[in-house]
């Protein structure tokens, strides 16, 4: 939440207020809803850039530059794609699982039955997608039929910051929907990964695993809600899944669906307790003296900060102060280092490309296909309701929206042909020019509204 705070009220320091004509821009921008899609555009463009110009070695330097950690005869050093891949983008995996327990709990996922339509675009927006892909493949006698799990995904953070872009042409149910549509569309994408794109298990792993989970879920249970335990456990987690041969995004899933949902106390407490703790700092507030000068006032202020966090959940409360750095530094990084594919010489390479067309075509054509007519079937045959804000080519233009499935694709085509260079290269460059012209058919979709159907 935006804290508003009038001019009179502000205390400054000797150069804050020049300083804050520079910095004001930056901040609004960081605050704004589209500043994570641009921030993932422009490090997609500065990887493409590297990747094709004189920067390609240090590109490749930058990507492949190894970190690590050594005591004794023991160490753990990667490479700092496989940091990010395997280890920060976890981070992302967590907040998603987040997001995931507070809509099953309170949010636009809670009640099945209005749901319904978010739940039926989203399976419309995988199956068809994946179908499209296998189908091309088998059009074009390709072979590499391991990415059909591609071009099923939906880039969030993408979408909505592109959605927000377009003002009123946007009606508000299609940014609901499209949210709602998103978290399904990863929990799926989660399975996907989880039973898909595994290779061999190890059930020692995966049983300390078990374990440390178990012992998570207890912790929830017995109203455990200290951030710094379930960071360990969740340390612990990640590494016995990471070994186990179950990839390690899953333990962020599974650690964050064990973050306790209930506060300590509830609201009346809250409201009762803030209220003695305002009217004692009112009766010591001095206009001739600062905080700095009243001690007593500078602990009623934390005591407010104490009180707020002991009627706030810790589901909401971690999701709120982790959803800015993953959206603005994690997600970037991970496009930096995974965006940069080098581009062929000439097209002649690309019309063989199945891996091309297959992931490019299940984005552009079989996501809005998809979460159209299963959006159309589920509301004629009575399963959903459409919104009243909504036109049936707001829907063809939220698939096209959905169709934008960059963060997750890329991540899952890295699963997909971590093996092979040339179909992984090519399926990047699908998910690129998928993406690109999924988002440019939506905004022409959208902008080509009349007045009267802006009403």
């Amino acid at each position: 939440m935006k804290i508003d705070i009038e001019e009179q009220e502000r205390e400054r320091m000797p150069l804050e207020r020049n300083f804050d004509r520079i910095i004001s821009p930056l901040q609004s921008f960081l605050q704004s809803q589209s500043s994570a899609g641009m921030l993932l555009l422009i490090a997609t463009f500065i990887a493409l850039y590297m990747a094709n110009s004189q920067w390609q070695e240090a590109y490749i330097w930058l990507t492949e530059y190894h970190v690590g950690f050594i005591w004794g005869e023991g160490y753990i050093i990667h490479s700092a794609v496989e940091w990010v891949n395997e280890g920060l983008i976890v981070l992302f995996f967590f907040l998603l699982g987040l997001e995931i327990k507070y809509q099953v709990l309170a949010g636009e996922l809670q009640d099945t039955k209005s749901s319904m339509l978010a739940i039926f675009m989203a399976v419309g927006g995988m199956v068809i997608p994946a179908l499209t892909y296998l189908a091309i493949m088998t059009l074009m006698a390709g072979d590499s039929w391991q990415g059909w799990g591609i071009p099923m995904a939906t880039d969030t953070a993408f979408a909505i910051g592109l959605l927000v872009l377009l003002g009123r042409r946007v009606p508000t149910s299609v940014l609901v929907l499209i949210t709602a549509l998103a978290i399904v569309d990863d929990m799926g994408a989660v399975l996907i990964i989880s039973f898909f794109y595994t290779d061999s298990v190890s059930l020692m792993q995966l049983g300390y695993g078990a374990i440390t989970l178990s012992l998570m879920v207890l912790a929830n249970f017995l109203g455990i809600r200290w951030a710094w335990f379930y960071l360990f456990a969740g340390l612990v987690l990640w590494w016995f899944i990471s070994h186990s041969g179950v990839h390690a995004t899953t333990a962020g899933i599974l650690a964050a669906l064990t973050v306790p949902a209930k506060p300590y106390a509830d609201t009346h407490w809250f409201a009762r307790n803030m209220e003695r703790l305002v009217s004692r700092f009112k009766r010591m507030d001095n206009n001739d003296t600062t905080i700095l000068e009243q001690q007593q006032q500078h602990d009623l202020a934390e005591a407010a900060e104490d009180i707020a966090i002991t009627a706030t959940t810790p589901v909401q409360r971690w999701q709120s102060k982790l959803s800015k750095p993953i959206s603005l530094l994690v997600l970037p990084l991970f496009a930096l280092l995974n965006a940069g594919v080098v581009m062929p010489d000439n097209s002649a390479s690309m019309g063989s490309a199945t891996v091309f067309w297959a992931t490019m075509l299940g984005l552009l054509v079989g996501k809005p296909l998809g979460i159209f007519f299963f959006a159309y079937f589920a509301i004629k045959l009575g399963f959903a309701q459409k919104p009243k804000d909504m036109i049936w080519r707001d829907v063809i233009a939220l698939g096209c929206f959905a169709g934008i499935g960059f963060t997750m694709s890329l991540f899952i085509a890295n699963l997909a042909f971590s093996g092979s260079a040339d179909s992984l290269a090519h399926a990047k460059l699908g998910i690129l020019a998928g993406s690109l012209l999924s988002a440019v058919l939506g905004f022409c979709l959208f902008l080509s509204k009349s007045k009267s159907q802006l009403k």
